[in-house]
């Protein structure tokens, strides 16, 4: 139901909220919803625009370093009190896609 809502909105996946079609799924699987299942088709539309009405904030380009709080038998990094717990970006990460050139036989 998210990536229909998502698509039909022209909107990040992202950005729909799951708690939401979850309450809106179950709603309508356990009878009380305003509509019988034999309209289901009719109700579609409605149900993917109710649950595109309210988005998700844009999320935060940040990035959290694996790091434990005390060393223990594992090969993690100690977390020292002056470190942050994550890392601000500027923008979201950049993605170089390469074409393999073919070898001869």
């Amino acid at each position: 139901m998210i990536t229909r809502a998502a698509e039909a909105a022209d909107l990040d996946p992202d950005r729909i909220s799951f708690t939401r079609v979850l309450r809106l799924a179950r709603r309508t699987a356990t009878g009380t919803a305003s509509f019988p299942p034999e309209d289901w088709n009719q109700a579609i539309p409605d149900v993917l625009a109710e649950i595109t009405r309210t988005i998700n904030p844009r999320r935060r380009n940040r990035t959290c370093p694996r790091a434990v709080k005390r060393a223990r038998h594992n090969s993690h990094r100690v977390k020292k009190p002056t470190n942050h717990a994550s890392t601000r970006h500027a923008g979201p990460p950049t993605i170089n896609i390469r074409g393999l050139t073919p070898r001869a036989a």
